[in-house]
């Protein structure tokens, strides 16, 4: 049997590598330079034959074996880690306004049971080894929005409903509408959207869309969902960095916000666009944000372009981790976000 298995599974793993650019343990942030912690595919985990300088004695022959002893020595980085530092920033580097708007969060307990739901579905052998092998078959007829909708994986997360009011407070109305964009599976907004009494979504994922429906969203048209609409909050949840014309999508939803409403972004740093949609992963539109600058210099060129060029103002914002629960490899995978609220001002030329 365990022979089957291992064949199995390293064949598996083998096809998924051929995958261009090693997408998908994170929903539309898929490239690892976006953290400084080496995060390991599952694909590579199973046909490598690498150990640890600790455990370098010890070579486990099993490929099943060898992925669960890296999963372990992974897991125990993760339990040795300061979360507190997803949520600091270098108050040095950024100017007095921001240092004024900025929120600090720390990992609350709704965080905490996100984290530990991971850590107990990534122990789920068998079922780890499905989203494996159903992976391997199903990426060569749908994308990997696809298929985690359909396999019911990668959910996300990253503010909790206290951090989320923590953030609104300053706004001067929370109640009314909201408007996920590209609200994937809903579990991103879920977690703080019953703070207004409507929720609406747009996706253009088939599996995601059939998810968002049975949590409760009203779908609209991922075209046409701004026209005649005012909403008093408007979601773009990374999801800038993820779509052709973030530019485009800015100027609709200043058009959609509802007077005394809000835009909440959330925007991983550094910015690093990828368009699943395009042939050549590439945006229409690019925020002039460059990559050669620290995560605080990031953050004062996007707020910079959000007010000067976009028509918003900076209300409040918090640095956070984009979490998502894990695989075989890891318990859970994160990038650094940046989180904000604006509101729209007028804009002269107008």
């Amino acid at each position: 049997m365990n022979l089957v298995l291992r064949e199995i599974v390293a064949k598996a793993s083998i096809e998924a590598k051929q995958e261009s650019d090693c997408q998908a343990f994170i929903l539309r942030s898929s490239q690892s330079e976006h953290t400084g912690y080496k995060r390991f595919l599952l694909e590579e985990l199973i046909v490598e034959d690498k150990m640890s300088s600790e455990s370098s004695f010890y070579r486990p022959r099993s490929a099943l074996a060898r992925a669960l002893c890296e999963k372990q020595n992974n897991d125990r980085y993760l339990q040795e880690l300061d979360q507190n530092e997803w949520y600091r920033v270098n108050r040095d580097r950024l100017s007095p306004e921001l240092q004024q708007k900025f929120v600090q969060l720390h990992p609350d307990e709704e965080t905490k049971q996100f984290l530990s739901a991971s850590i107990e579905k990534s122990s789920w052998v068998w079922t780890q080894i499905w989203y494996l092998l159903a992976k391997a078959v199903l990426k060569r007829f749908w994308s990997i929005t696809d298929i985690n909708g359909w396999l019911g994986r990668g959910s996300m997360f990253v503010l909790s409903e206290a951090q989320a009011r923590n953030l609104l407070k300053w706004t001067r109305k929370q109640a009314g509408r909201l408007v996920d964009l590209g609200a994937g599976d809903g579990e991103v907004s879920r977690r703080f959207a019953h703070i207004y009494s409507d929720k609406y979504a747009t996706e253009i994922s088939w599996s995601m869309r059939k998810t968002l429906a049975k949590k409760g969203y009203t779908l609209l048209d991922v075209d046409e969902w701004w026209r005649d609409q005012q909403f008093d909050c408007v979601c773009t949840m990374n999801l800038l960095d993820r779509c052709s014309k973030p530019k485009t999508m800015l100027k609709q939803a200043r058009a959609a916000i509802a007077p005394g409403g809000v835009l909440l972004v959330a925007l991983v740093l550094p910015y690093k666009p990828y368009v699943e949609a395009t042939s050549d992963h590439k945006p229409e539109e690019r925020l002039p944000i460059y990559d050669c600058c620290e995560f605080e210099d990031q953050v004062t060129a996007f707020v910079s372009f959000m007010e000067k060029e976009a028509g918003y103002e900076l209300v409040s914002w918090t640095r956070t981790p984009y979490l998502c629960e894990g695989d075989f490899a890891q318990a859970y995978y994160w990038l650094d976000d940046s989180v904000y609220v604006f509101k729209p001002k007028a804009i002269p030329s107008e």
